[in-house]
């Protein structure tokens, strides 16, 4: 038995109202090329959208947020409901889903990312380290979200431990983790389905719509019933999902579907040959679901036609269904924006459980971080995460910040770490703030009102004031516009100037922030300087790190108390073959090669 057979609608006057205003609309219920009736449908509906209406008994379902402790409605559901409509006709492309994703809102934070997330390589980071893999299938993942969650770190201690928990829960309870990579898988398929209802134009629209919809049943089971016994921010998924469960619309959703799939039960005698071949086969005992709302008897069936042809609608059995299932879908399509947005959600703890598995695999540690307001910072074992895209493991280091003493001045030699030291430090501050795993074995960090970062110092050719130019509208920046108590990240000040000169900014910087009171780590290659305010402060307290140098193997990434004695320059140099010997003969050797081409030439 088919569903064109089978399925009418039951409501004749309701078709009437959308489908006809008078005579002069008739016209209408043929289908012009290329514009379907369902299309129509949905354009009437349009003027509705502006009221709760559309949203029917979700009106007030909120997002299952699981990245702050409140629960709002958002201002994105309307925008995901019309791509939603769009894409479940066939309509509209992949990107623009994702793209509202995407752009999905988050509480704001407190932050600028203008003043770190260059610095920090945070793009970089989202794509290289919070990969995401569920199951053998690869998920590209909406970065631009995750991004933006990184730069805008909650203020209060509250979210952020709403946050920890969740990521603690998932870490010792693995049956939660089965179910959120499950959730998120499902919910992958059902937005590469949707996209697949614009990319391949042989799909059939009703059996195409029909899987959406058994789609988003699925991952209304797997939320009621896969994370009722979380207890933390995770058992709002369940919360959601039996609500959507128990709604009206989804049980004429589970109605459709169950008439779809068992329209009857057949009792079947069946005989096969020794050949193979069917000899006999008897239906001994037939069962309709008659008591499924969408159950119609021959006689009603024949009715329905009947009345349908009196009011001069001019619908097949093809249309007839697809309102149906258009009309099902119109009821649960506010639930399944809630669904979508939650993949975001859960795209964010996935990927930091990725990036701690990584770190794990190469003998790095990770943790959640202690966090108090007015807490010192201090690592076990900090490493830099950006390193994790390369093959060779990062080297971790102890590192704290005396809140007593604001300002902690570090020097060493040239490829010492103190650069990726301080990203390392910046990124542990983002991440631990955001309530995920911090790259580190064990932390305590204050909760900053901001963090600037002045790490990356390229010329571009676009570049108004040149590299030194470019500093000094950044510090003006930070003495402008960045609050106190924040965390501040200065690496080689004014490296590209006159050393006489850049001495006495490195100093004027330091004297000023003192000013702001904030986390601050400075590094210098300005030994005399460092040395000179070691023994005559420039300022009440001034804390000094250098990099460790090993004798034989040089710099070790290692951070002590004190000054560097040395810069390792002429050491670096070679190492990477910059010595007159080395330069001599790679000279030598490009001469020769000259004189061979020369003398081709001639030949």
């Amino acid at each position: 038995m088919s569903l064109r057979s089978s399925l009418l609608r039951r409501r004749a006057n309701d078709g009437r109202d959308n489908m006809r205003t008078g005579d002069d609309d008739r016209r209408f219920h043929r289908p012009q090329p290329g514009f379907s009736t369902t299309i129509r449908q949905l354009l009437s509906s349009r003027s509705r959208r502006s009221d709760l209406r559309r949203w029917g008994e979700f009106a007030e379902l909120p997002l299952p947020d699981l990245l702050s402790p409140s629960t709002p409605t958002g201002p994105d559901r309307a925008h995901l409901l019309d791509l939603l409509d769009l894409a479940f006709l066939g309509r509209a492309s992949a990107g623009e889903t994702d793209s509202a994703l995407d752009d999905l809102a988050i509480d704001p934070g407190q932050w600028e990312p203008a003043h770190f997330a260059h610095d920090l390589f945070l793009g970089e980071l989202v794509r290289q380290v919070f990969t995401l893999e569920i199951r053998g299938v690869g998920i590209p993942g909406h970065r631009r979200f995750l991004e933006r969650v990184l730069a805008n770190p909650p203020a209060d201690i509250d979210h952020i431990r709403y946050r920890q928990t969740i990521v603690a829960e998932l870490e010792r309870e693995p049956e939660l983790v089965r179910s959120t990579e499950e959730l998120a898988l499902g919910i992958f398929e059902l937005l590469s389905l949707l996209r697949a209802s614009r990319d391949d134009a042989r799909l059939e629209p009703v059996r195409f719509r029909l899987d959406v919809l058994q789609a988003f049943r699925r991952l209304v089971l797997l939320m009621s019933e896969g994370f009722a016994d979380a207890e933390s921010g995770l058992n709002r998924l369940h919360s959601v999902g039996a609500a959507i469960r128990e709604s009206r619309a989804f049980g004429r959703l589970e109605a459709l579907l169950d008439h779809h799939e068992a329209m009857a039960h057949l009792d079947l005698e069946v005989v096969i040959g020794a050949d193979g071949r069917l000899r006999h086969l008897e239906i001994r005992k037939a069962v309709e679901g008659r008591r499924n709302p969408f159950f119609r008897r021959p006689i009603r069936r024949w009715w329905d036609r009947i009345r349908i042809s009196y009011n001069r609608y001019r619908l097949g059995a093809d249309e007839l269904v697809d309102r149906l299932v258009m009309d099902v879908y119109q009821g649960v399509a506010p639930a399944m924006v809630r669904t979508i947005q939650t993949l975001c959600h859960l795209e964010v703890y996935l990927a930091a459980r990725s990036m701690a598995a990584e770190s794990r695999s190469r003998g790095l540690d990770v943790c959640l971080p202690e966090i108090e307001n007015n807490a010192q910072l201090e690592f076990e074992a900090l490493f830099n995460p950006l390193l994790l895209a390369i093959t060779t493991s990062p080297v971790a280091s102890d590192l704290s910040l005396d809140l007593t003493a604001p300002v902690t001045l570090v020097t060493g030699p040239n490829s010492g770490g103190k650069t990726r030291l301080l990203q390392a430090v910046g990124i542990a501050q983002v991440l631990g703030q955001s309530g995920l795993y911090a790259p580190c074995r064990t932390a305590r960090i204050p909760v900053v009102a901001g963090l600037f970062a002045s790490i990356v110092a390229i010329d571009t050719a676009d570049q108004a004031e040149g590299r030194l130019g470019t500093e000094m509208v950044r510090l003006r920046t930070l003495f402008e516009n960045v609050p106190r108590h924040s965390l501040v990240l200065l690496d080689e000040l004014c490296s590209g100037t006159n050393p006489s000169e850049a001495v006495e900014i490195v100093e004027l910087v330091i004297r000023m922030l003192q000013r702001i009171e904030p986390n601050a780590c400075v590094t210098t290659h300005f030994l005399g300087f460092a040395q000179t305010v070691q023994t005559a402060p420039i300022v009440d307290s001034l804390r000094f790190l250098q990099a460790e140098v090993d004798p034989v193997d040089g710099a070790t990434y290692r951070f002590l108390p004190g000054v560097a004695s040395t810069s390792l320059a002429v050491g670096t140099a070679h190492r990477l073959g910059v010595t007159f010997e080395d330069l001599e003969r790679k000279l030598e050797r490009r001469e020769h090669r000259d004189r061979a081409a020369s003398e081709n030439e001639t030949k």
